[in-house]
């Protein structure tokens, strides 16, 4: 298994908005990719005064899944976040291997 993991930090006062359209519109378009097993949407409890740190964490099912991901699919969700959310948020990605 393979997860791919999306840390942002996005400013407190759009949460509700960022949120919102996570659930509703990103995060399936992602999952329509048919790339994904299935996703957790975290927000840590170590939250800072201006900002709040989300976790995205996408499982699937082996390494050619995810690649066919990034190449092929990637690039355009990311800039639909890009676009709608500009100077707005960081983002750090990281890929995992789960461990039995």
């Amino acid at each position: 298994m393979i997860i791919y993991s999306i840390h942002i930090k996005i400013p407190k006062n759009i949460i509700r908005n960022w949120e919102n359209w996570m659930q509703k519109t990103h995060i399936p378009d992602v999952m329509k990719t048919g790339m994904f097993l299935n996703f957790k949407f975290n927000q840590s409890e170590n939250i800072q005064e201006q900002e709040a740190l989300y976790i995205i964490q996408y499982t699937s099912s082996n390494i050619s899944k995810y690649l066919n991901y990034k190449t092929i699919f990637a690039i355009q969700l990311q800039n639909q976040h890009n676009n709608k959310f500009k100077n707005q948020f960081s983002a750090k990605r990281e890929l995992f291997i789960k461990i039995r």
